[in-house]
This record gives structure tokens, C-alpha cells and sequence, in this order.
């Protein structure tokens, strides 16, 4: 204990109470200058300034310890102290009776505290030619609804972890209710451009910004291991308002690197603001790396979708001083885990070198102490390096930005590490590659197994094999040789242990001789035994009935695959013969040819250019459909498509199947024009246009009809004579899954291959490049698909949707029934999720309030279907953003519903400029907008001024009505006194959009035949025809003259 004459306690309180801050006047904004001339040279920035102190901790350290009792228990220990560790020690000891000292004071004086900081940070931003107040006052003008209607849309459930509780519920930074308000959000743009800005105080805010964060994604890109042609997958973890992301995306985009980058961030706040400053921000980039925001914790990637060793990238830039210490080595074992073997890890943070060294004790425990950065004093403890090593990285990189400026690390505020994944760790990466037989061990046991004449052993067993893979979570892709027995196979497999068709035939003896082999189908399913190094295949019955064989695919390196061998009792694990060992050496990285590499080739075969193998393709399109209806049902219904039943569908691609067949032969005949040239200028000969494939189509799929709106468009590219990538919609899981699969059981000659995932496949796919692109869905990702096939040239379809309105007329009361029974049926049947659904409702004012009784009843009558159930809690989410605040236009009122669900509901008369109302925003859910007019004049003005929709509905018993709308407004399609049913019954029309809504077809016809095929114009002459300035005699004198 301390003597009752030491008065070193009562100094520590009155000097915390007092002084600590003692540089700083008590009014409510505080002036932030630059340091004195004894500080200069020193890195120290704005935050470091605003909690500089002059008191004299140091001197009251050296007293206490000085102290007997101290000197006795603790003299030695103290001693052996270094500079950094007693500084550290200073803190921790002093912290308590700091927080003490706080709480003694009045309520107000902590948080007035802070917002003096704050201000004085916003007026010094000021004179640096930050706008500070300016930015955040004009993210602030968009109104408290909007953003937070958009801050429900981002927003996941999660269970935060509690250290960022009490900075998201509490202080941080300077702001008391932290990193979950809307303030802290708005400022931080502006703040994160000031507190560097010291570093490069000759450039602009926002260069000097870019410039350092560059320094970090410069070295990062430096050890990166990927080819410059792959897409890189990058993660910002704790990416704030994606200050640090964008600067990450500018720099890939750069160095000419293509992907995406997305920035992970716990406050729902950060990245809402994220979110819509991506938007504002979106021309200053090329496109080539796609960027994503998402609400997450970044300990916890995996419920974000990030898989083990799925990424190339992680970023992590000024988030660890803001953790407890813990909690940074768990994110930086969470970064190794996502890092697939060669990937990176770039460390960006403030330097605790120069911050012990350049700050005063006071300094260190004022920031702790008022929450500033509640976790700073372990922090400073954090040894980055040797927690990259324990976490499994090796680092690569320790150093700090700006070498000119900073001599040395102690000299900067920052410091930057760069720590790589050895390749060494076995991951779903390191299959990827080419593979070549190395050995066997005791494989004549299989061939004798398999009934190989042992003649023929010596010769299989050494014969040349040759494996390629690319494996995912969930399946994997192989390309497999045997050249000495011709054999070439490519397949994709599922590791979902459900049977499937075998890509291999079964074997017989005869495969060995020139007699014929009779083919023989075979059944196998495959499965993880330990992911991601071991999977294990069984192919049922494949030796002979009752006889299945066991193959295990192990990595036991990262340049060998070890091959294990037997053949089980079916349906047992009763080994009959084996094990079998084979082993395969690593030729080389590189992944496998791309599928539209692979189609590419076979197109130039000329496979696809006959009536006959056309016909046959769409035959088995139109199988794939109608034989697997309840399947294809219930994985629909398993993604909550509305409606998930396929029945109807079927119908459909059963109708367009009869109707390709009988017409394609006309289809491909080649025309011939008649001429045009005056008599004396033509030449003997005839011209000819010639309907011909373009190649390789991409049919990119959309989640409201996952596998309708794969198969029509599917149908009309092999009717084209064009073969087909299909990317189903990864917002339907099971339905594009169980559409991979039917594709490689009907199309096993892979006229037709399916490539599953997001949108960095679909980056991928265009980037190969394809020859015709067919899009269904909203515009933002048309957009991007655009940009994509602009760089190769590529044409598009694209089937959109838009705000397709409907005008319902003064009409017969009966008809009037039926106007509203077709509105609320579409609405309710789809949920809204339809391209055609009508989204707002045009009304004569003279029935407009009998039509919404109407249409209210008819609400009412479908009882508990009025709730509908969307795609998912994130879509839904989305729908409901736009009802919020129009409670009193609702008929019938809102009640609470699941959270993936939405119900169906008038919104009568609401404001024009409610969001629902947004000519953008396609509502795309079971809301209806009815908005009244004073009549058909009205209603065709009020349309013609927004964007081309999808379709159009008119609703009148007038003819002259319908040539208005005919006339006067401009749409994709129009639908006089009919649903989108009857709309999409005629095989002799196109169906397509316009503008805003699309342009070319897709659904089915001779329009799709068209859009899908190149017309070549011929013209053979039976003399030559030479041109005027070549070889061509000049006219006849007089000639074009008179008749």
C-alpha cells in the first residue's frame, strides 16, 4: 500500500480531472492547429494533435515507482522494461483513475468533450479545403425516410459481437452513439481524407488519400500470384463508408486487372451511405473489377458467402486499432481462411512505433479513456507480424508509406504489412490445374477386375492419362485424356452424394480389341470425404451387376493427387478387390480450357449448321422440360419461385418445340433480294442472304422463372444453329442446380453446358468472349452486362421490364370486373415478379373510385393469398422500402408478415414523388400504385414521359382509345384489353422490349431466329462486277438518261 504521505493519488485525480486535456480551452469547439515548431517533422495527424497533452505523466510515473513498496515487489521487473513496454505499463496503470475521473464529472461534460473534437476537426477540414460540413449536410438533405428505407435493405441479421456493441451503440471517434448513427456515417468521407492528409499536405485531399492507399494496393498486387487475365476476388474487410475499397477497385482497374471487390463492414449505417456513394462515384471507374458492398462481420465470412480459400485478395485497412487485441489475430486467422494458397493479405494501420514514441502518456490514456479508441492500450501491444505468422501467412512486406517524407518507421504514423498464403496449403485452388499419370501400385487387380484381357495389362496400366480440374465448394470440373485409347471427356460432377448419369460408359473387355463395344449407361455420385483434400466418386454397378467401384481423389501435396482404388459389393462397403493406387504429378497451374473455348471449337466443326442436328437439340431442350416437370417443380418451390409449378411452363416449350420443328426448315432457307441498280449498271449474277449461326450464346437467366426463362431462350439459340452457355440465377440455388444436371443428361455431347455462380462467372463468361449475350432482368445489371460486352463487341438481348402501366377506361360494370379480377390476379399469382406485371394503375377519374372498390374487393377475396412470399427477405425487404411512409394510402392496410413475404396492396393516389412512384424503380412486387386521370389524354401523356416499358395495357371499350395508346406512347409491346397471357400466346411474334425495358427477343419465334442469327449478304456474279474506279468499263454514253 502507499503511505498516507504520498500524495502521488490525489495528483493523479486532480490532474486527470484538470489537466489532461489542459492544452485545450473548455468551450464546446475546439481549435485543431498545426503542432508547435518543437513537433516539427514529427508524422503526428489530426487525431494525434487533438488529444495532445503537455501534462507531465512521465514525472509522475518516476515518482510512484520510486515508491518502496513498488521498488521491492515490482524494482526488477521495471527495470527490465523497455522504452515502449513502461509507456504501454504508463497507460494501463493510469487508465482507471482516468475513466474514474470522467465518470466523477457531470453527465454532459464527457459528450460535450467530444463534439468539441468534432467541431474542431469539421472547422480545421475546413482550411484545408475539405468540405466537410458541406458533404455531410448533403447526404443528410436526402431525409431520415430515405435512408433509412435503404439501411433496412442492406441491413442482415446478425449477432454483432460485443466489442463493437459498445462502439456501435456507444462512443467511438468522437461521436456518442458511435458507428450506429447516422452522423458518423455522413462525416466519415470527409474525415477519413483529413487524418492522413498530414502525409502528402502538397496534394488535394482526396489525391493525398489515393495516393497513400495506392502505396498499400501497389505492394499488394506486387506478390500476387495470379495471371493478369484471371479475375482477381477481393475483400475490404471492415470497409467503412468504402473509402479504402475504392481506392483498391481504382487500382486494380489500373494495373489492368479485372474481378470484383467487396467491402464487408458491421455498421448498417457505413454501408448504406457505401452503397450511394458508389452510385455518385460509379463513371470515375471502368467497370473491369465490379464492386459490392455488404453488411457483415468480417470474423465471420463464411455466413457472408466467402468460403475457405475462395479469395485472392483481402484488404484490411485502419480497423485493428479500433479491437481488442484478440479480436485482430481472430480477423487476421479469418483472412488467412479466405485466402486461397498464393493470396494476399494487405495490412494498413496507424504505426504504434511512432505513437509511443511521439505521445505523451496523458495523449494515450485521454483516447482510451473517453472512448475515442476504447481498445487503443492493447493495440499498441499488437505484434501484426508474428500474428500474420500464427495465423498461417507468411509476411512479405513490413513497412510504411512514403519513404521520402519518413526515413524510418518510428518517423511515420503508419505502417504497412503484406503477408501472403504459402501455396503449400492445400485448398480447393491447389486442384486446380493439369495432372499426368506418375505410378501405379497394384492395378492389375482393377484391370482384371474390369475384364482387360491380361495381354493388354502392361499397356493399360502405362498408358499416357491426363486430368484437368477445377473444383468448387460443391462440384467439380474435368477434363479427362486417355490418348491411346481416344477418349476425351469434359464433365462437370456434384459433390452432393445423389446419384446421376455417368460421363463414362461401362467398360467391356472389348474396349481392348477392334471388335465393336456396345455402350452401356452407368450411374455415379460423388462426394466430399474431407474438404476440400479428399473426394470420393462411386460408380454403380460399373464392373458388373452388383459390383460398384470406389474411387478416392486425395491431394497429398500440392503437386500430387493420390488415386485410391476398389470395387465394393454394391450398395456395401464390402471390398471386393483393391485398393488400387494411382498417382498423378502436377503438370502445371493453369485452369482448364474455359466452356466457351470449349464450345468455340466444336461450333467450328460445323456441327450445329444442320436442319437435322437443330431439330434433335431442340427436341432434347424440350424433353429436358417436360419429362422432369415435378422435379423442376419442387426445386422451384424449394427456391420460392412464384408460381414454382412447371406444368403451364411445359406447355409452353412443348408448343414452341412443334413450332420450331415445323417452320425451321423455311427459316433457314437463304432469300434472295431483287435487285435494284438501273439495267446498264448491273452485272450477271444473283444475291443471296444467308440465315447463319453466330456461335457460342450466353443465355444469362433471371431468379422469377429460373428454369422457364433458361430452356426458351436455350430453344432458340440451337434453333439458330448456335450452341449455349446457360448461366441459370444463383438467387435460385436448387433450381439451377438441378438444371446443371438435366443439361448434362440431355445435352451429353455438351452442345449445351451450364456454368453456375454470381457474377464474377458471368465476368468471366463474357470476357472469353461469347457471340450473342441474351440478359433477362433489371436495368443496373443490364447496364454492367453491357459495359462487359462493349469491350469484345459483342451484341446483346435484353429482356428488361420496367414500370409497365395499365389505363383502365370508363367502361360496363361487367367489364370492368374482369379489368380488375386480370390487374389483382397477375399481381397475386407472381407476387408481383413478373416483367409484365402491370406496376401502376391508370383510372378514369369517372370510375375511379368504384375501380379501386373493385379492385380492393377483389384484394380481400383472395384472403390468406394476399400475402405473398418473394424470392427472399432481401427482396422483400426492398418491396417494403417503397410502402414505407404511404400507410395512409394503403387499401387494405398493411399488416406485419413474415419477412420474406409482402402483401399484395393498393397504394391509392399516392404522392408523385414517393419512391414507389420513381420512374427508375420498378416495383417488381405485389404493391399497385392507382394513380386518377381525367381521362385517355391524360393517361398517354403521363406514360409517354417515363421510360419505355415492357408492356403497356390499355383497358377501354374504344377503339380510338386504343390508337392513342397506339400512337401516342411507346412501349415493347401493347396489350389492348388482354393479360400478358394472351400477350405471349402467339409463336408468329416477337416479344421484346424497347428503350428502358430492352431491345431484341428472347421468348421465341422467328424473331428469336433472327436476333440469334447473323443474315450474310451474297452476291454471285456470273461475270465479274467491277467497280467504277476499278475494274468496271465506264457507262455507255446516255445512259440513265430519259426513261
Amino acid at each position: 500500500s502507499i503511505s498516507a504521505e504520498d500524495q502521488t493519488v490525489p495528483r493523479l485525480l486532480s490532474a486527470m480531472g484538470q489537466k489532461a486535456c489542459g492544452n485545450r480551452p473548455p468551450a464546446e469547439s475546439v481549435t485543431v492547429t498545426s503542432p508547435p515548431d518543437k513537433n516539427a517533422g514529427r508524422a503526428q495527424g489530426q487525431v494525434q494533435q487533438a488529444f495532445n497533452t503537455e501534462v507531465d505523466w512521465e514525472s509522475v510515473w518516476d515518482h510512484l515507482g520510486q515508491n518502496s513498496v513498488i521498488q521491492d515487489s515490482y524494482g526488477d521487473l521495471l527495470k527490465g522494461l523497455s522504452p515502449e513496454e513502461t509507456k504501454i505499463l504508463q497507460v494501463r496503470t493510469l487508465l482507471p483513475l482516468a475513466k474514474a475521473a470522467y465518470a466523477a464529472k457531470p453527465p454532459a461534460a464527457l459528450p460535450t468533450k467530444r463534439t468539441g473534437i468534432l467541431e474542431g476537426y469539421r472547422n480545421f477540414a475546413a482550411k484545408k479545403g475539405i468540405d466537410w460540413k458541406a458533404s455531410a449536410e448533403a447526404l443528410a438533405k436526402r431525409g431520415d425516410a430515405v435512408w433509412e428505407a435503404e439501411r433496412r435493405l442492406v441491413c442482415r441479421k446478425l449477432v454483432m459481437p460485443e466489442y463493437y456493441l459498445a462502439c456501435y451503440e456507444g462512443p467511438i471517434h468522437s461521436y456518442n452513439m458511435g458507428n450506429g448513427e447516422w452522423m458518423a456515417a455522413f462525416d466519415a468521407p470527409s474525415a477519413y481524407l483529413l487524418v492522413h492528409l498530414h502525409h502528402y499536405p502538397a496534394m488535394t485531399p482526396q489525391k493525398a488519400f489515393d495516393a497513400l492507399h495506392e502505396e498499400l494496393d501497389q505492394l499488394a498486387l506486387k506478390h500476387l500470384a495470379t495471371g493478369a487475365d484471371v479475375p482477381l476476388r477481393c475483400l475490404d474487410m471492415g470497409c467503412g463508408v468504402g473509402t479504402s475499397t475504392f481506392s483498391t477497385r481504382r487500382s486494380l482497374e489500373q494495373a489492368g486487372r479485372k474481378g470484383k471487390v467487396t467491402g464487408v463492414d458491421l455498421s448498417d449505417y457505413f454501408i448504406t451511405v457505401a452503397k450511394h456513394i458508389q452510385k455518385e462515384r460509379e463513371e470515375e471507374f471502368t467497370g473491369a473489377v465490379d464492386l459490392a458492398f455488404m453488411h457483415g462481420d468480417a470474423l465471420d465470412m463464411k455466413s457472408c458467402g466467402f468460403d475457405d480459400a475462395s479469395l485472392d485478395l483481402v484488404m484490411i485497412s485502419e480497423v485493428t486499432h479500433e479491437m481488442p487485441k484478440a479480436t485482430s489475430e481472430a480477423l487476421f486467422r479469418e483472412a488467412a481462411r479466405v485466402l486461397a494458397p498464393g493470396g494476399v493479405l494487405a495490412y494498413l494501420d496507424l504505426n504504434p512505433a511512432q505513437i509511443l514514441k511521439e505521445n505523451a502518456v496523458g495523449a494515450l490514456v485521454d483516447r482510451v479513456a473517453t472512448s475515442n479508441e476504447p481498445y487503443f492500450d492493447e493495440y499498441l501491444e499488437l505484434d501484426v507480424a508474428a500474428a500474420m505468422t500464427a495465423a498461417g501467412l507468411e509476411v512479405v512486406e513490413n513497412t510504411w508509406p512514403h519513404h521520402a517524407k519518413y526515413p524510418t518507421l518510428e518517423s511515420c504514423s503508419l505502417r504497412i504489412l503484406v503477408a501472403k498464403k504459402p501455396s503449400s496449403i492445400l485448398g480447393l485452388s491447389t486442384w486446380t490445374g493439369s495432372w499426368t499419370l506418375d505410378r501405379r501400385e497394384n492395378w492389375p487387380a482393377y484391370l482384371e477386375a474390369l475384364g482387360v484381357p491380361e495381354a493388354a495389362w502392361e499397356a493399360a496400366e502405362k498408358s499416357a492419362d491426363f486430368h484437368e480440374y477445377r473444383v468448387s465448394e460443391d462440384s467439380f470440373f474435368m477434363d479427362h485424356r486417355i490418348p491411346d485409347r481416344n477418349l476425351h471427356m469434359r464433365f462437370t460432377a456434384f459433390l452432393d452424394d445423389d446419384w446421376q448419369a455417368s460421363a463414362y460408359k461401362k467398360p467391356t473387355a472389348k474396349e481392348f480389341s477392334e471388335e465393336a463395344t456396345e455402350v452401356k449407361e452407368s450411374m455415379w455420385k460423388h462426394r466430399w470425404v474431407n474438404k476440400p483434400t479428399t473426394m470420393e466418386t462411386i460408380l454403380g454397378e460399373f464392373v458388373a451387376p452388383g459390383k460398384d467401384v470406389s474411387l478416392i481423389r486425395e491431394l497429398s501435396g500440392p503437386d500430387e493427387i493420390k488415386m485410391t482404388v476398389k470395387v465394393l459389393e454394391h450398395g456395401t462397403d464390402k471390398v471386393l478387390v483393391g485398393p488400387c493406387f494411382t498417382w498423378m504429378k502436377r503438370l502445371g497451374h493453369a485452369p482448364p480450357k474455359g466452356l466457351v473455348s470449349e464450345l468455340r471449337d466444336r461450333f467450328r466443326t460445323g456441327i450445329s449448321r444442320s436442319l437435322e442436328w437443330r431439330q434433335a437439340a431442340i427436341e432434347k431442350a424440350g424433353n429436358l422440360i417436360m419429362e422432369n416437370v415435378e422435379a423442376l417443380s419442387a426445386a422451384q418451390a424449394q427456391d420460392h419461385v412464384t408460381p414454382s409449378n412447371m406444368f403451364g411452363a411445359s406447355m409452353m416449350v412443348k408448343g414452341a418445340m412443334a413450332f420450331y420443328k415445323e417452320h425451321l426448315p423455311s427459316w433457314m432457307e437463304s432469300t434472295s433480294p431483287a435487285e435494284t441498280l438501273p439495267p446498264f449498271m448491273q452485272t450477271e449474277g444473283e444475291w443471296e442472304v444467308c440465315p447463319e449461326p453466330k456461335g457460342v450464346g450466353l443465355v444469362i437467366a433471371p431468379w422469377n422463372a429460373p428454369c422457364l426463362l433458361c430452356v426458351l431462350p436455350m430453344m432458340g439459340m440451337l434453333a439458330s444453329g448456335n450452341l449455349c452457355v446457360i448461366k441459370p440465377s444463383e438467387a435460385a440455388p436448387a433450381t439451377s442446380r438441378l438444371v446443371a444436371k438435366l443439361v448434362a443428361k440431355y445435352f451429353p455431347d455438351r452442345e449445351v453446358v451450364v456454368a453456375e455462380g454470381g457474377r464474377e462467372v458471368v465476368q468471366e463468361l463474357i470476357a472469353s468472349p461469347v457471340d450473342h449475350i441474351l440478359f433477362t432482368g433489371g436495368g443496373e445489371v443490364a447496364k454492367k452486362i453491357m459495359a462487359l460486352a462493349s469491350q469484345h463487341l459483342t451484341p446483346v438481348s435484353l429482356e428488361l421490364g420496367g414500370k409497365n402501366p395499365c389505363f383502365v377506361d370508363v367502361a360496363e360494370p361487367d367489364q370492368l370486373a374482369l379489368y380488375a379480377a386480370e390487374i389483382i390476379g397477375t399481381k397475386s399469382y407472381f407476387g408481383g415478379q413478373f416483367c409484365q406485371a402491370m406496376d401502376y394503375c391508370l383510372v378514369h377519374e369517372k370510375i375511379f373510385d368504384d375501380f379501386v372498390k373493385l379492385l380492393e374487393d377483389k384484394i380481400q377475396s383472395v384472403g390468406d393469398k394476399r400475402t405473398c412470399q418473394l424470392i427472399n427477405a432481401g427482396h422483400a425487404a426492398r418491396v417494403k422500402s417503397l410502402q414505407a411512409g404511404l400507410e395512409q394510402y394503403a387499401r387494405p392496410k398493411v399488416q406485419e408478415v413474415p419477412e420474406d413475404c409482402v402483401q399484395l396492396t393498393l397504394f391509392v393516389e399516392p404522392p408523385k414523388d414517393s419512391k414507389i412512384m420513381d420512374e427508375d424503380m420498378e416495383i417488381f412486387g405485389p404493391l399497385l400504385p392507382v394513380i386518377r386521370v381525367s381521362g385517355e389524354e391524360e393517361a398517354t401523356a403521363f406514360v409517354s414521359v417515363r421510360p419505355k416499358p415492357l408492356v403497356a395495357y390499355c383497358y377501354s371499350p374504344k377503339p380510338d382509345v386504343w390508337s392513342l395508346f397506339r400512337d401516342k406512347t411507346s412501349s415493347g409491346n401493347l396489350a389492348v384489353n388482354c393479360g400478358p397471357q394472351r400477350m405471349q400466346s402467339n409463336f408468329n411474334v416477337g416479344f421484346g422490349g424497347v428503350g428502358d425495358s430492352g431491345f431484341g427477343h428472347s421468348i421465341w419465334g422467328k424473331a428469336v431466329f433472327d436476333d440469334f442469327s447473323h443474315h450474310k449478304t451474297i452476291f454471285k456474279g456470273k461475270a465479274f462486277g467491277g467497280s467504277v474506279w476499278g475494274a468496271s468499263p465506264p457507262p455507255p454514253k446516255g445512259a440513265g438518261k430519259g426513261k
